[in-house]
């Protein structure tokens, strides 16, 4: 089975994840994203969970695990960016991705 290595922006840790599940949560991050000004943890795992449940309904993993794990290598890669408003910790697409970013 393919692996998808899943990289800490922080610490640098990284961790190979299956590629079958790395990129549809990486998808249903992105789709969530995509036209949001910038969403709650909480907001963006309930999304991810409904579309992983409807694309992958015996998938029996922890989604917001997969999802806070993927989020934070999204980071890594400039994809996604954390920010601060109104005292809330927010996810939002990068206006300006990382070459290589993929």
């Amino acid at each position: 089975m393919a692996k998808t290595i899943v990289t800490h922006p922080v610490t640098g840790t990284e961790r190979k994840f299956d590629t079958a599940i790395y990129a549809p949560v990486k998808l249903a991050i992105l789709q969530s994203l995509k036209g949001s000004k910038g969403k709650t943890f909480t907001e963006l795992t309930d999304d991810v969970v409904k579309t992983i449940r409807k694309k992958m309904p015996g998938f029996k993993g922890s989604v917001p695990w997969y999802t806070i794990s993927i989020r934070l290598d999204l980071e890594t890669k400039g994809i996604v960016e954390t920010f601060t408003e109104k005292g809330k910790k927010m996810n939002r697409l990068s206006p300006h991705p990382l070459k290589g970013g993929n």
